[in-house]
């Protein structure tokens, strides 16, 4: 109770704050807290405006002066950039490379899978190891459209700075993302940022009537950063309040006679579940502070406390058990399962009309440590501790109160003269339960590292209940070890981009095709080569990326065999105002037994009924910029028709057809 109290009263005096800013005036400026390409942009300096220090050296804005204010004049800076000590600005991203990618899977690369639709479940294509050590939730469907430390951006304005993105992305789909900043005065800056994606069903019953809204999803934070005047001390924070809910479906009912890919031809497939819904719902408090005592002697710590609590409900259990969706239905007197065959009576089994599954996660972490730099070299040692709960108000025997995880870690990092860079670091928990080492070293024509983590299942994969999926498991640690290469070769107007992957995974835990865990015994191995290829000759561009994949040991990993990305672009400029950017985009994966879907524990699992074929999909689009408007055009999977009826996006999901998208991206520096 204290610690939320704390937290509304600090959002209180952030917002009051606000309200009564000047302008102020400093050189280091800030920018927007969603993810852009990366490009250097900006094409209008600010003026340099008359200032006036007050008495503690804090800098005001002279009204009376005219300042003209664009996206040079405006900066940000990342957390890690001051956690690495890095003294690095970016500049607000103006260019319309890309732009037209709003949804989440395109924006990465297409490295994700989804349910065929804005703001569904989502997860990477290929295998991913976590990305710390420690004991993980595991609830991770949704978590890609929240706000991450890593991306959050911090400024300091000259002028109130706010960015606006709106795309009515067509297939009934809607994103909205709203940034607005400003500086109290020269040393504290707020800013506030809300996103909302909104999309309908795609999978719409013949009798259904009324609200088809699929998706739902809120994401406010505001978030603040302050340095002294003597620049000492340093404090960047934030809240996140992040709301997800989905209307599941479970994927398409396929109709006596027809396969998968017959059911592409029909505009009005009928979905498993009907009455299915997720809720997912989280609190984040950030905070990351410094001090600089000298350059080789720093003081940080970073403090997070997370509280999440996940639910799904289906009213329709007992029907789309029956039609094999759920595997398992249990009585509610005894811990006897029932599975559903199709050549086996079980009127006489009791079976719940209705399925209710939820979970409660607290989690609260301090990190801290030691840092510095002299000349080239950089080193860091830091204490971290986790202190989280876990319970299920259906099984109070299965939660876990106050569980405490501590680890001890060392990264070290030297710069050559050369320009080249090598890293390495170390974290192990007390007793070397949990172990994760990584090491890099980037060189000019070539670069080499490798990795390897001990960890153990999520919480969802050790225990979890409700009337279909119960267990409680003792598990071993998941260990992944991988090694990679990578070089960018320059010709000219040539790039090319080869690299190399190997990862081996033992002890891998997973989900079934019965979406129940299990662990393999056999080592799992997974080797990745890839090609980047960049052409551009005057007005014409072109990039692409390609990767090979294959797999030895159990086949527990399913991974299409190629993947393929490609672009090609032309540019205009009309009247010497008006920038365009036209072209096609291409993707395309080889055919694979994808996951699919298990709602009711908001995880992917094995599945060997639907092979997802292989299709090329192609997108046109037109990106255009005039002044600080972008504007795109988007006529998305036009080729549908051409190569086949279309595509499906996971097991039962239909990938987005044939659509027309708009969207615009509004600058404003005062």
């Amino acid at each position: 109770m204290k610690l939320r109290i704390y937290i509304l009263t600090t959002i209180g005096l952030l917002f009051s704050g606000l309200l009564k800013a000047q302008f102020p005036s400093t050189t280091q400026q800030g920018g927007s807290a969603f993810p852009t390409n990366g490009f250097p942009t900006g094409n209008q300096q600010g003026k340099d405006a008359k200032k006036k220090a007050t008495s503690d050296g804090r800098i005001g804005l002279d009204d009376s002066t005219k300042v003209v204010y664009g996206p040079t004049s405006t900066k940000y800076f990342l957390e890690e950039d001051v956690f690495n000590n890095r003294k690095r600005l970016y500049n607000i991203d103006t260019i319309v490379d890309g732009i037209h990618n709003y949804n989440f899977v395109q924006r990465n690369k297409n490295l994700y899978q989804d349910l065929g639709n804005l703001g569904t479940a989502i997860r990477p294509v290929f295998y991913k190891a976590p990305e710390q050590i420690g004991t993980l939730l595991g609830y991770d469907a949704y978590t890609l459209y929240t706000f991450k430390p890593n991306q959050v951006r911090y400024y300091n304005t000259k002028s109130p700075f706010t960015n606006i993105t709106y795309v009515p992305g067509g297939g009934e789909q809607d994103l909205l993302q709203f940034e607005l900043s400003r500086n109290i005065d020269s040393l504290w800056n707020v800013g506030v940022n809300v996103q909302r994606i909104t999309a309908n069903k795609t999978l719409i019953d013949q009798t259904s009537t009324g609200d088809n809204s699929a998706i739902s999803h809120w994401d406010f934070m505001v978030h603040s950063n302050y340095q002294t005047k003597n620049k000492k001390y340093s404090l960047l924070t934030y809240f996140n309040l992040s709301d997800h809910n989905s209307k599941d479906q479970g994927g398409v009912v396929v109709e006596t006679g027809k396969d998968y890919q017959g059911m592409l031809a029909l505009s009005d497939n009928r979905p498993i579940l009907t009455v299915a819904s997720t809720r997912d719902n989280s609190y984040n408090l950030h905070v990351y502070h410094e001090y600089v005592g000298y350059k080789a002697f720093q003081i940080f710590q970073t403090l997070d406390y997370q509280t999440r609590r996940i639910r799904f409900g289906d009213k329709g259990f007992s029907a789309a058990w029956q039609t094999g969706f759920y595997p398992y239905a249990f009585k509610t007197t005894s811990e006897t399962a029932y599975r559903y065959v199709a050549d086996t009576s079980i009127t006489n089994h009791v079976v719940l009309d209705s399925v209710y599954n939820e979970s409660k996660y607290t989690n609260f972490e301090a990190k801290t440590g030691i840092k510095g730099f002299y000349k080239g070299f950089n080193y860091r040692i830091h204490l971290r501790t986790r202190i989280f709960n876990y319970s299920n108000p259906l099984k109070p025997a299965y939660d876990i109160s106050n569980k405490n995880e501590n680890f001890l870690g060392l990264w070290l990092n030297q710069y050559f003269k050369d320009s080249t860079r090598a890293f390495g670091e170390i974290e192990f928990s007390t007793g070397f339960e949990n172990l994760r080492i990584n090491g890099e070293f980037q060189g000019k024509w070539l670069s080499v590292g490798g990795s390897f983590i001990s960890t153990p299942p999520t919480l969802v994969q050790q225990r979890t209940y409700n009337n279909g999926f119960r267990w409680s498991n003792v598990l071993d640690n998941v260990k992944t070890t991988n090694v990679y290469a990578y070089t960018n070769l320059k010709f000219k107007q040539l790039v090319l981009r080869p690299s190399a992957d190997i990862t081996k995974i033992a002890s891998y835990t997973y989900f079934d095709t019965l979406s129940y865990v299990q662990q393999s015994k056999n080592d799992i191995e997974v080797y990745r080569v890839g090609l980047g290829l960049d052409f551009r000759k005057g007005k014409f561009s072109t990039t692409n990326q390609i990767y090979y994949t294959t797999t030895t040991g159990p086949d527990l990993i399913r991974i299409p065999k190629l993947f393929v990305n490609a672009r090609l672009a032309f540019d205009l400029l009309y009247r010497k105002k008006l920038f365009i950017q036209t072209g096609l985009e291409f993707h395309y994966k080889s055919s694979y037994y994808g996951d699919a879907y298990m709602p009711a524990i908001q995880q992917f699992h094995l599945q060997d009924k639907q092979n997802i074929e292989g299709y090329l999909q192609a997108d046109a689009f037109a990106d255009m910029r005039i002044n600080r408007v972008r504007v795109f055009f988007k006529f998305a999977h036009v080729n549908k028709g051409v190569l086949g009826n279309g595509y499906y996006a996971s097991p039962g999901f239909a990938g987005m057809g044939r659509v027309l998208a708009f969207g615009v991206h509004w600058l404003l520096f005062d």
